[in-house]
């Protein structure tokens, strides 16, 4: 299979160019992606591959992510210390609550129904912190220090478990989420954790230093370390194809690996600065995010 370019999505510009994390709902078939420089989160039908909305009004929004069953969507407003809850069906602002200084990266427990909004600090890099939030009631019940900045994380709910990355020191940060405390890390052997997966019992971590780095999530140990042409951001992954597509900003390209094998598959030219992608299940779309051309090029796998 080959990934081949089928389609553009113009999407509206912004005071700035600039788009962060995206997510999918796959009930309703519409793509979530944080349109940085524009304070809004911007809406794609999936299915007719056209630009449908927009949700504004959300201060330097970085991180999206959706959970289809309870029906939320989350976003974190970096330029307004807060996270921001909608219900994803009908796209409702449910409430909005403070956290610690330019939040980023989240992640859910849908267990508890607790939102982990993991913040860079004022100035970046201090005082970094994971502010956990109670959706029920929309406080803040705990705040975990970090080691330092943030990236992405992800949950894992076999081992009722957060995993976050840390740029520096290098390392994931592993946060039990009955006691909402780090418990470990497990350390990369590459600068900068940046992009992040969990598929199975192996942590899929792109790195700041050319690295996608894959490890066993118990042990830590490193099954393999493949290189990347440049610094690496967003990870997608596909668990029917078994593919995985790093976003790599710099050239502009997006890297696939076979996720079994763990072998490089392609590498497919984007647009510089192309940082950001989102992946359409059902459609087998990736979708990467062109601040230059202010837009969604579309790219399908055959």
């Amino acid at each position: 299979m080959t990934l081949r370019r089928i389609d553009f999505i113009p999407i509206p510009a912004g005071a700035a160019p600039g788009f962060d994390h995206a997510d999918v709902y796959r009930a309703g078939r519409r793509l979530y992606v944080a349109h940085t420089g524009a304070d809004r989160v911007d809406v794609l039908d999936c299915e007719n591959l056209t630009y449908l909305r927009s949700l504004p009004g959300l201060s330097g929004v970085a991180g999206v992510l959706i959970d289809e069953p309870h029906d939320r969507l989350f976003t974190s407003d970096r330029g307004a210390a807060r996270v921001s809850i909608f219900r994803c069906s009908d796209e409702k602002l449910l409430g909005q609550v403070a956290v610690g200084a330019h939040p980023n990266g989240l992640a859910y427990d849908p267990a508890r129904r607790r939102l982990y909004s993991f913040n860079l600090g004022n100035p970046l890099g201090v005082d970094c912190s994971a502010s956990v939030v109670d959706i029920a009631t929309l406080h803040v019940v705990a705040t975990i220090p970090l080691a330092g900045r943030p990236r992405w994380a992800v949950y894992d709910g076999d081992r009722d478990t957060i995993y976050a990355n840390v740029r520096d020191p290098a390392e994931i940060a592993v946060i039990d989420c009955a006691r909402a405390t780090i418990t470990r890390t497990l350390p990369i052997p590459s600068a900068g954790p940046h992009g992040l997966w969990l598929d199975g019992d192996r942590l899929f971590c792109a790195a700041d230093g050319g690295d996608l780095v894959v490890l066993d999530r118990d042990s830590g140990a490193i099954l393999a370390s493949l290189p990347l042409p440049g610094v690496p951001d967003v990870l997608m992954h596909d668990a029917r194809l078994r593919r995985l597509y790093v976003a790599v900003g710099d050239p502009g390209v997006v890297c696939s690996f076979d996720s079994d094998r763990l072998e490089h598959v392609e590498t497919v030219a984007t647009e510089e600065g192309a940082h950001t992608i989102g992946w359409d299940p059902f459609g087998q779309n990736l979708y990467a995010f062109c601040p230059t051309s202010g837009g969604a090029a579309i790219y399908t796998e055959r």
